[in-house]
């Protein structure tokens, strides 16, 4: 089951690199054929940043299910693993909000300031989210902080641990 698993997390990593490869290669096509025809070149490249913001999002969780669950093959099994990951993943989506909030917030101020609420509310989301990570963050020090040194020693095969007290004393 486990080579299933890491199989299908590499299938489903390299398929979200290979769409956000694509949608690279939408936003410099779109970009080109709007500065090539005339069509509103400035909001081709915005509508292109915003693709590529996307298309980051989208490697780097595909590159973070292929660290955690194909390379380092993790099961969380401490709560600093989990609090580790679940922080690294919500940056991903973090940054992609608010660079992304940016773009909208640029492109409207652009056409009409009237439609600034949506923009304004994506922005209010990865501030709440990132408020919401601190806040994790802060709530689950006190969790892996609890766990003790010698618990996580039991779970890791160590050759001081294989020692004895007497031969521990010789190579100390």
């Amino acid at each position: 089951m486990t080579l299933f698993s890491r199989l299908l997390y590499t299938i489903i990593a390299f398929a979200l690199l290979g769409a956000a490869i694509i949608l690279i290669g939408v936003a410099v096509w779109r970009t080109a054929h709007g500065f090539w025809t005339g069509d509103g070149g400035l909001d081709t490249m915005l509508d292109a940043i915003g693709l590529i913001i996307i298309a980051v999002a989208v490697s780097d969780v595909g590159k973070f299910l292929f660290e955690e669950e194909v390379v380092a093959d993790r099961e969380m099994r401490h709560p600093a693993e989990a609090r580790g990951s679940l922080t690294k993943f919500m940056s991903i989506i973090i940054v992609a909000l608010a660079l992304e909030a940016l773009v909208l917030i640029a492109k409207t101020t652009r056409e009409t300031l009237s439609e600034i609420v949506y923009p304004g509310l994506v922005m209010l989301l990865a501030i709440f989210a990132l408020v919401g990570l601190g806040l994790f963050q802060k709530l689950s020090q006190h969790a892996t902080a609890s766990v003790p040194p010698d618990h996580e020693e039991r779970d890791k095969p160590s050759k001081q641990r294989a020692m004895t007290p007497l031969s521990a004393e010789k190579a100390g």
